[in-house]
């Protein structure tokens, strides 16, 4: 079993909205056609342009010293309705997110991830608990355990390293968009790219064959973050819709001149 914070349901359904919300690749050298999901074909990415969609991806998502963003936090899981406020804030060592009851505005829990310890306060209940940052490799979303290492990027505000992954391959779909194709023994996922921005991703956990799908709304103007945030759990009804507001940022590098 996936090793993670001991905790009760409760809060590991928290931790998992929480998670999720803030949340949100090698190439070859010829052009060959590939068939896609819905029965259309998409042109793999030469090496060259390849390379060229990488930069484009670290000029859309540069690192800063500091982000914060607010978010309400709306969805059902195994039947039962959440609606929550939070904030996420984050540096280049720590990443922290809050949940707050929407309601009467009380903490409900702190989620903590720092570069050698992780650790989760249940304001509630009083309780904290923390465990080394290597071995928080998981998270429970929809009642399922998937990968930190996947959807911690989303939440900082970047792209999943599986964007410019060895193991994955870029194609340029019929409408447009690069789909990046990642596939690896846990999950495969594809990732769509709109204007070298991240837009849609499909993650299916290989086990289970469960899909995830994440729609990302308007971006923000000061940084390829979206506005709100959709997931949809593909063989269920669960679902969770994030907005976000008051994007700040500090440190980003001068926006290149067009």
């Amino acid at each position: 079993m996936p090793q993670g914070l001991k905790t009760n349901r409760w809060a590991a359904k928290l931790a998992a909205g929480a998670l999720a919300c803030v949340l949100l690749l090698a190439c070859g050298s010829g052009t060959t056609a590939v068939k896609t999901g819905t029965g259309t074909t998409a042109d793999s990415l030469s090496a060259k342009e390849a390379e060229a969609f990488r930069r484009e991806l670290a000029q859309n998502y540069p690192t800063y010293k500091s982000l914060k963003v607010s978010f309400t936090l709306k969805g059902k899981v195994d039947n039962q309705e959440l609606y929550y406020e939070g904030e996420m804030s984050a540096t280049p060592t720590m990443l922290t997110i809050r949940l707050t009851d929407a309601v009467f505005l009380s903490p409900l829990l702190t989620l903590e991830i720092g570069d050698n310890t992780v650790s989760m306060k249940d304001h509630a209940r009083n309780k904290k608990e923390s465990i080394a940052r290597k071995d928080y490799q998981w998270v429970e979303l929809f009642g399922r355990s998937f990968p930190v290492s996947f959807f911690e990027p989303l939440m900082r505000g970047f792209v999943p390293a599986d964007a410019t992954a060895a193991q994955s391959t870029y194609l340029t779909t019929p409408g447009g968009d690069t789909q990046v194709r990642s596939l690896n023994d846990s999950y495969e996922a594809a990732l769509y790219f709109n204007d070298n921005r991240l837009r849609k991703i499909f993650y299916r956990d290989k086990l289970r064959g469960e899909i995830l799908i994440f729609q990302l709304g308007t971006l923000f103007k000061a940084r390829a973050y979206p506005q709100s945030m959709r997931i949809e759990h593909s063989r269920t009804n669960d679902y969770l819709t994030l907005n976000f507001k008051n994007l700040r940022v500090t440190g980003e590098p001068p926006a290149k001149k067009k």
